[in-house]
């Protein structure tokens, strides 16, 4: 690559993301690992980042200047701190990780006159709202600021974009889609993945004809929790009325007491489970009933590309196009609960077959990264 096609880049994490735990963590460290590849990257977090439990080398430089606790959202220090970093680097691009700290982006902004990119994970607006939380209007007029003081804004789905150019006011020439993506993702061929599947009901003692059902989350959190709920009260009877040739299984952190440690001969509630990966591997359908919360669901993106059919409701689907998945993504209406039983046995019909090129195509963190720089080389 010529020299002179390098961008100096500067991503300002509010957060701690290493190690890369949640959905949320890993689309912050992955972005900047793959960005690394191809610009020159900084990027400015919290103390609290563990690079010594990450056995893969960055490719990034990352510097603990914001400091810990909620203050680091509304230090004016920072902004001192960073004008100064920006200056000694020589820096060419700013990039915000979500638009809390947008006020200090524009002030770098103003200060340097570089451009600034705001990444958003997800309309926070409208997430607050469907929680029920009263201030979402005042989040929702500082984001609408935020992204029109942006010199250009990333969305993680489509639908976030076309809601921020039709409600916020941004010109679609100033957004691009940067979605989540799959790294060191293993897709099983169906070969492959039934020899899994027939272990992994064997060794657990689990009927080889019973249908290996999978719910994953991490609860304390309200859309993952009447996820469950809706799941577990509704859902689960409904299908076993249908056919009760199917076994549940129930992962998570912090499962409400209620549910915890069932067992019955359609169902095992695992609890938090160390190697979820080789849950995720096993799961013949992927179940996804989640309506709240906003933005693309990552755990049914690395079910789906593990080799698992999955059932969702609409709004947990966002972000996924069910046309380059060739009948392995069943989206039936939120809370229809008929719907969505009757998808899970409709599903079984794709479980052995591939996972299409063009869906681990489309969620490829290197294409994701490629198009990012794009964009931040034509500002």
């Amino acid at each position: 690559m010529e020299s002179n096609s390098w961008k100096k880049v500067l991503t300002i994490a509010p957060y701690t993301f290493i190690p890369a735990s949640s959905g949320g963590q890993r689309a912050v460290y992955y972005l900047d690992q793959h960005l690394g590849k191809q610009v020159d990257l900084i990027c400015v977090s919290t103390d609290g980042n563990n690079t010594g439990e990450d056995k893969v080398p960055l490719h990034f430089k990352l510097l603990p200047l914001l400091g810990s606790g909620i203050k680091r959202y509304i230090n004016p220090i920072n902004f001192i701190k960073l004008k100064q970093l920006i200056k000694e680097n020589q820096i060419e691009v700013i990039v915000i990780e979500h638009p809390y700290l947008a006020w200090l982006g524009w002030l770098l902004k103003l200060a340097t006159g570089l451009p600034l990119v705001i990444r958003s994970h997800n309309i926070e607006a409208l997430r607050f709202k469907a929680l029920g939380k009263w201030w979402w209007r005042i989040l929702a007029d500082y984001e609408r600021w935020a992204h029109r003081k942006a010199s250009h804004s990333f969305f993680i789905t489509k639908e976030d974009a076309d809601y921020a150019v039709t409600t916020y006011g941004i010109k679609t020439e100033r957004t691009s889609v940067i979605t989540y993506g799959l790294e060191g993702q293993n897709t099983l061929m169906p070969q492959n993945k039934q020899k899994v599947v027939v272990n992994y009901k064997s060794t657990h003692h689990i009927p080889q004809d019973k249908t290996l059902l999978l719910f994953n989350g991490i609860f304390g959190y309200p859309p993952n929790d009447q996820a469950l709920e809706i799941l577990m009260d509704k859902i689960y009877p409904e299908l076993l009325k249908l056919d009760a040739n199917f076994h549940l299984l129930i992962c998570g952190r912090d499962i409400p007491a209620k549910y915890q440690h069932q067992k019955t001969e359609n169902l095992t509630v695992l609890g938090f489970v160390p190697d979820i990966e080789q849950v995720f591997q096993a799961a013949e359908i992927f179940l996804n009933p989640i309506w709240l919360g906003g933005g693309i669901k990552t755990k049914l993106v690395e079910a789906l590309a593990g080799g698992a059919a999955a059932v969702s409701f609409q709004s947990g689907a966002i972000g996924i196009d069910p046309g380059l998945l060739e009948g392995k993504l069943k989206i039936v209406p939120d809370q229809d609960i008929k719907a969505f039983a009757q998808a899970i046995l409709t599903a079984r019909a794709a479980i052995y077959t591939p996972v299409p090129p063009a869906f681990l195509a489309h969620f490829d963190w290197d294409q994701i990264a490629k198009k990012a720089v794009h964009a931040i080389r034509g500002l």
